[in-house]
């Protein structure tokens, strides 16, 4: 059922009648990398708030490739740099050392903030902010660490948009010779990692995750809510941003995010509401 013209029309409307129900500014892209794309605002710069844990974490796998680093180095982390936030390192023995694969990890699967920080401090301001100039993510910026409100109070802000996530998303799924970012282990680590999200109460909140797979990665602030992954129902497979910000309470923007995953799905399995 998906790809039809009919559905296509039909995702489009209920998922444009959820944006205006929104009580706050909403970016999105749903795209399957052959044709099919939605959008609205896809290239407006929001905060990315934890959405920039995706090029960091692929940073760190450039530098991973070009042997500067290995997944199995172990780093420990100094009392003062622990903070808090998203994560459990906070609250685990200080003597606790981690390995690379760990800290990429904890960043993506639980959005980790000491990890994070851990990992600009391993990986380099200059090797996030290489990565995304090479590869054409003009409106995202590592500004500043996680919890960092000194940095942020002074107007430094980690920003990108829907559009450049949606990238980000297809560099693992790129295999033309020609046109890959990364190795074909990489990116399947980097699927590994995004898979294993323990965050599922936005997109994924009403899939029923017995039958559909799904790759996410969320982030949040005041009054800003996001969400982005690839979702795979047998051999389809969509790649989906939502980034929600001007909102007065946050619960409208998870809420928007979580209808918009439902529909996603219910176009993928083309169930009786698209028939």
């Amino acid at each position: 059922m998906m790809g039809t013209e009919t559905n296509l029309q039909i995702l489009k409307e209920r998922v444009q009648a959820v944006v205006d129900s929104t009580a706050g500014h909403v970016s999105f892209v749903i795209e399957d990398g052959s044709g099919l794309r939605l959008e609205k605002d896809a290239v407006v710069t929001k905060k990315a708030a934890s959405l920039i844990k995706i090029p960091i974490m692929m940073a760190a796998f450039k530098q991973v490739e070009a042997g500067r680093l290995n997944l199995s180095d172990r780093y420990s982390i100094d009392a003062e740099n622990v903070v808090g936030g998203a994560g459990v390192i906070q609250f685990m023995d200080g003597d606790t050392s981690f390995t690379l694969w760990d800290l990429l990890t904890l960043m993506i699967v639980v959005s980790d903030n000491t990890a994070t920080n851990k990992i600009i401090d391993i990986v380099g301001w200059s090797a996030v902010d290489g990565f995304c100039k090479k590869h054409g993510l003009t409106n995202t910026r590592l500004e500043r660490k996680m919890m960092d409100f000194k940095a942020a109070a002074a107007g430094l802000e980690n920003r990108t948009s829907a559009q450049e996530m949606v990238e980000c998303l297809k560099f693992l799924h790129m295999e033309d010779d020609e046109r890959t970012v990364f190795s074909d282990v990489s990116r399947q680590n980097m699927l590994r990692i995004l898979g294993g999200q323990q965050l599922l109460d936005k997109l994924p909140f009403y899939m029923d995750l017995d039958s559909v797979n799904i790759a996410n990665k969320t982030g949040e602030l005041p009054g800003v809510e996001h969400d982005c992954g690839v979702v795979t129902y047998k051999a389809e497979k969509l790649i989906v941003t939502v980034l929600i910000d001007d909102l007065v309470d946050n619960s409208i923007g998870k809420r928007a995010i979580q209808e918009i995953g439902k529909l996603v799905e219910e176009y993928l399995k083309g169930t009786i509401s698209f028939q």
